[in-house]
């Protein structure tokens, strides 16, 4: 009896103390799907909602995820209004208000063309004298730029991913740059699956996209709380590719979670 008493005075004790713990802010990217994007009623859902939700519990860390738009997601991060956002893509302006923690997934540039010019545009000195797309704000690959710069090929900037499958279908240009999954996401929305198709012929490197915790942000138990999650997404994301959380999104027998 006096075993049993202990044990369950243990229980309670724990249950309380973990009751008592901070709950930590993450701003999210609201409309990044696969990886983060709203639903209904605001909820957030995505496979890097996935990750961190196990990463959380793996750590012991408890956390509030709210998604916003991606230029207030930055502002809050740098401002120091929340302690942890994602996804973040490295670079030194971003270095130096926000230290990155671990990699939620991998962005990989991809070329997306009509189905019928796989053989043809093979290269890119193979688009040259082409317009190629890409959505506002979206970092372009270094021999993409370099492309434009040359003369080899035009750019075509627009507002999203979506416009840019629009314009290709309507041929006003021969295939546009975007990520590989939020595309592969997105054609399941749309009559355009299985017209449109990445070319694997002309491949960019990919690049880690963080979760983050802000510089200006001051509270006690943060870096204990960013500790464990970092050690816990390593654990359940090794090399931060995080396949298999991002897998049951594009499965196109699965059902979608919702229309983002």
């Amino acid at each position: 009896m006096v075993m049993v008493l202990l044990s369950l005075t243990s229980t309670v004790f724990a249950q309380s103390n973990r009751a008592s713990d901070p709950v930590w802010e993450v701003a999210v990217d609201e409309a990044l799907a696969p990886y983060s994007f709203s639903c209904k009623q605001q909820s957030v859902r995505g496979s890097d909602i996935d990750l961190l939700r196990d990463a959380a519990k793996l750590a012991g860390v408890r956390l509030k995820i709210v998604p916003y738009p991606w230029k207030r997601v930055l502002y809050l991060v740098q401002t120091g209004q929340v302690p942890f956002a994602m996804p973040l893509f490295y670079n030194e302006e971003r270095a130096g208000f926000a230290d990155f923690i671990a990699p939620v997934h991998q962005g990989v540039p991809t070329l997306f063309i009509r189905k019928e010019k796989l053989r043809e545009y093979t290269s890119l000195q193979a688009l040259k004298g082409k317009r190629i797309g890409y959505s506002r704000g979206y970092a372009l690959p270094a021999e993409f730029i370099e492309a434009i710069q040359n003369g080899v090929i035009t750019g075509d900037e627009v507002n999203s991913s979506k416009q840019n499958m629009q314009n290709l279908m309507l041929q006003r240009i021969d295939g546009f740059i975007a990520s590989y999954t939020t595309t592969q996401f997105d054609l399941r929305f749309t009559k355009e699956l299985g017209k449109i198709v990445a070319q694997p012929a002309i491949a960019f490197g990919g690049r880690d996209a963080f979760l983050v915790t802000s510089r200006n942000y001051q509270a006690e138990g943060l870096d204990k709380a960013s500790s464990s999650l970092k050690a816990a997404l390593n654990t359940l994301n090794p090399g931060g590719k995080a396949e298999k959380y991002i897998q049951p999104y594009l499965d196109k027998n699965s059902p979608l979670p919702c229309t983002p």
